[in-house]
């Protein structure tokens, strides 16, 4: 784009301004030498030759079509043939003027109309594919003029341009929606591991904003146990290999996203740059494998039952009753026979959980007093505690809602849960009860000890079948207990913190 020096008079000593030749609709000479150059709202004075200004101007588009004008030819917009004159408006101008136009020329000025038409089409279009080059092949191949051809050439070169950036831009927003709009989270790596660019999905699992993710690293993202695995995988995508693999990132509030990720090596001019990170969240897929395998578990565990409770039952009631029968008969060992007894009840008790694995118990439900039910288990559990050194203290909300329970059960939990807390404090100690409204319709009971604590990766599979973490366990308590609490709707959770203790919590809903 050159630039063009007139003056506002045409006065030799006026002021020199600078008018951009893009700006410049059409020059048209009033002397020799002194000419008017016209933009579409103003014009000002310009002396040279007309030759000189035509050869200065041609690649920009300036060409003479009459004995007194020469026009810009990007800013034709009508040619009226009867009338001989061209009509000159500037994109984005509500103003236009007009320039007569020699009958020689009239060829010339229809195929540049013809192509600057295609041109704003382009323009306008969403598609530039859609247009056919044929109108610029055609013109090119019948013109046998230089001068012409060559401002058909320029135009073609003009329309190829923008039909090339069109088609780019079309394609960076078509990339952009993929990326902005793809419910799975993807993100973009340099060469160090340093996030460049990520989408939305990906601030959704995570939990962090945009400013708190590019431009760093996101090892703070995955779980210690799997960066080795995330290292391994992105240099291997770096040496120009894709790969597939899973991966557990941390929300920021602290849960476990499990995600499928492929990563796919970013090459720019035949070099490695980076990488692209494409992810799946594949945590309900895994929640309904562990609970598939742990159906599974409870059916091989069921199956196991069936088969050896009844079995087991029978020579026990036949023992239980001889035991007794000695004892009426013999005298001097009370004691073994009072253990004998008690051994054999015990084996009762663990094959009558066997049963509550095995089939559906009848169970009878309604509405009762969690603060009653309890409280009827501290007496039960209250001399075991007593001999343990460890204290029980209840926490309990008044006017409480009742809940739709099979008494028996709950208290079963209680008793389960609190015979664990009392074997885990071997020096004694405290526990906690607490009991009371968590939120609408939940009633929360809330059991804190002071024992030994359970690893943290041990807590996952608490409840599963023969998983104890007890040295004479076997597990079966706390698989009961789960089942009972989710057939009453209800929620357990399990926290730990090895030395300082264990939080069993339970939410069960009330009645409204």
């Amino acid at each position: 784009m050159q630039k063009i020096p007139v003056t506002r008079d045409g006065k030799r000593g006026s002021d020199i301004l600078i008018v951009q030749s893009d700006e410049v609709v059409k020059l048209e000479q009033i002397k020799d030498k002194e000419f008017v150059i016209h933009t579409a709202t103003d014009k000002y004075y310009w002396a040279a030759s007309l030759e000189a200004f035509e050869e200065a101007m041609y690649e920009e588009g300036f060409r003479l079509i009459d004995q007194m004008n020469v026009v810009n030819m990007n800013h034709v917009t009508e040619y009226d043939i009867k009338k001989a004159v061209v009509y000159l408006k500037p994109e984005n101008e509500t103003f236009s003027k007009t320039a007569s136009a020699a009958w020689i020329h009239k060829d010339h000025i229809i195929n540049v109309k013809s192509m600057l038409g295609e041109l704003k089409k382009l323009d306008k279009s969403n598609n530039p594919d859609e247009f056919q080059d044929d109108i610029f092949e055609t013109i090119l191949a019948q013109e046998e003029d230089n001068r012409f051809a060559r401002s058909y050439a320029m135009i073609q070169a003009i329309y190829e341009r923008k039909k090339a950036e069109k088609q780019l831009e079309q394609s960076e927003l078509r990339y952009k929606s993929l990326f902005q709009n793809n419910p799975d989270p993807i993100c973009s790596f340099d060469s160090h591991g340093h996030c460049t660019s990520a989408n939305p999905a990906i601030f959704s699992i995570t939990g962090y904003s945009e400013i708190e993710l590019l431009n760093k690293s996101i090892h703070h993202l995955i779980i210690p146990e799997h960066l080795d695995r995330w290292h391994k995988q992105f240099t291997g995508t770096m040496s120009g290999e894709t790969h597939q693999y899973e991966i557990s990132f941390l929300h920021k509030d602290g849960g476990i996203v499990e995600l499928s990720i492929l990563n796919v090596p970013i090459v720019v001019n035949g070099q490695m740059s980076g990488v692209y990170m494409i992810g799946k969240d594949i945590s309900e897929r895994k929640r309904a494998e562990e609970m598939l395998i742990r159906s599974e578990k409870l059916s091989i565990v069921g199956q196991l039952a069936a088969g050896v409770a009844h079995e087991i039952r029978n020579p026990l009631t036949s023992l239980k009753g001889f035991v007794q029968l000695m004892k009426s008969k013999i005298s001097g060992y009370e004691s073994y026979f009072e253990i004998m007894q008690d051994e054999l009840e015990r084996i009762n008790f663990i094959v009558s959980e066997f049963l509550v694995i095995a089939k559906p118990q009848s169970v009878v439900y309604q509405p009762r007093d969690l603060r009653v039910i309890l409280q009827n288990t501290i007496v039960l559990v209250g001399s075991q505690a007593a001999l343990h050194n460890v204290e029980l203290i209840t926490e309990a909300s008044a006017n409480l809602p009742l809940i739709n329970c099979d008494e028996n059960q709950i208290k079963q939990v209680f008793i389960n849960v609190l015979n664990n807390s009392i074997e885990s404090m071997n020096e004694g100690g405290m526990i906690l009860i607490e009991l009371q409204m968590k939120e609408a319709n939940q009633i929360m009971i809330r059991f804190t000890d002071q024992g030994c604590g359970i690893p943290e990766e041990r807590i996952p599979r608490l409840g599963e079948p023969f998983y104890t973490t007890k040295e004479r366990g076997t597990g079966l308590g706390l698989m009961v207990t789960f089942k009972i609490i989710e057939n009453h709707g209800g929620k357990l959770r399990i926290t730990s913190e090895i030395g300082a203790g264990t939080t069993v919590e339970i939410t069960m809903p009330a009645m409204s």
